[in-house]
């Protein structure tokens, strides 16, 4: 398990906060706390009911839905349903789940978290493949607020962060290469897009490691102004990531203008991304390699085809695919660029097919880290 609690504010300190945005935002809509636990309970039986999203945050606007979830002491069988309510005007959503449900979900969040930066990335793509609550909602609950001003499960946020931030880095570090090999293929729009991902992605990671962790990808922005403007930093190091990401941030339209075609942009978000593994204590470094997904079939004399889901790469000679780059040998994220533009294009091609995916390693790393 991580160790301190990851927010600058106490536990004490951050509910107290949070509550008082719930409390101001059920003022500004006239929401009696109490009429608004009557209903709720009228309308979907008892249990321990939170409000989350938007509110807790201090985020939500006059447009803002009210979405409450409820932990139930009963089990729950088979995929969820939110229960839509309209009373007096407001539009209420609530989603239910089971106590003993939920406790296992609390326990794979913390094995999760003490795991190596691999396996916690891995646990957490396929967390919404067999587990209810899904990520966003588990995520929902350790933020939650009571309408009388409790946080239940804040005490699982330093474990919510670590595997959030996790899964954010390596989601930046995938964008990074891709960043890269757009950039080797010639392409002068596509490695913009790519880095405009890096940049939202590394934020997201950022914020979760300083214990603000908000599924929600449209208030990715907002929420990292807010952190830059407040310079509630852990340490020096985090601070100088969180600067350059500032400083690429503002610059990154620039390269879309045709004479900035041929100027580089993809090392600078590659070595940004390494950074912010190394201050947030991930790793020391990152190894990009890459496993074929498709299938090769014969095509043409001299010619193989990469067959993906729904699409095709054509691959020079008649083999197994082993001339897709990095498939028997990964490299250092920093080393990426050395590809020629030839072989970029075909491994470029072959993930955008769904061919080929990318192995992300982080050397050295140790669980629990």
């Amino acid at each position: 398990m991580p160790s301190g609690f990851p927010h600058v504010l106490s536990p004490d300190e951050l509910t107290a906060r949070r509550h008082a945005h719930v409390s101001d935002f059920l003022a500004g809509r006239s929401l009696d706390p109490a009429w608004l636990s009557a209903v709720m309970r009228d309308q979907v039986g008892e249990g321990l009911l939170m409000l989350t999203s938007s509110p807790v945050h201090g985020l939500a606007n006059p447009t803002s839905d009210l979405d409450f979830i409820r932990i139930q002491e009963a089990g729950i069988d088979g995929p969820r349903i939110s229960t839509k309510i309209f009373e007096n005007g407001h539009h209420l959503e609530v989603v239910s789940f089971g106590r003993a449900e939920l406790a296992a979900n609390l326990d794979e969040l913390n094995r999760l978290a003490a795991l190596t930066p691999e396996e916690t990335v891995a646990g957490f793509r396929a967390w919404d493949k067999t587990r209810e609550p899904r990520r966003k909602q588990t995520e929902r609950i350790v933020n939650g607020i009571t309408l009388d001003g409790t946080a239940p499960f804040l005490e699982w946020l330093p474990a919510l962060s670590r595997v959030w931030s996790r899964a954010s880095l390596q989601t930046a570090v995938e964008q990074a290469v891709h960043s890269v090999l757009a950039e080797t293929a010639g392409e002068t729009r596509g490695r913009v897009g790519y880095a405009y991902n890096v940049l939202l992605h590394l934020m997201d990671a950022l914020l979760s490691h300083h214990g603000d962790v908000y599924t929600t990808r449209k208030w990715y922005v907002l929420r990292w102004t807010r952190l830059v403007a407040a310079g509630d930093w852990h340490d020096e190091q985090l601070q100088a990531v969180a600067t350059n990401v500032e400083r690429l941030r503002k610059g990154v339209s620039a390269a879309l203008e045709p004479a900035s075609a041929g100027e580089p942009l993809a090392g600078a978000f590659t070595a940004a991304v390494l950074d912010a593994v190394r201050a947030t204590g991930t790793a020391g470094s990152v190894t990009v390699g890459v496993e074929l997904t498709g299938t090769v079939q014969p095509y043409l004399p001299g010619a193989s085809l990469l067959l993906g889901s729904g699409a095709g790469v054509v691959l020079p000679g008649v083999g197994t695919g082993a001339d897709v780059p990095l498939t028997c040998s990964p490299v250092g994220l920093d080393e990426l660029a050395g590809l020629d533009a030839q072989s970029a294009t075909t491994l470029l091609r072959a993930l955008r097919a769904g061919a080929a995916r990318l192995r992300i390693g982080y050397p050295g790393a140790r669980a629990g880290r």
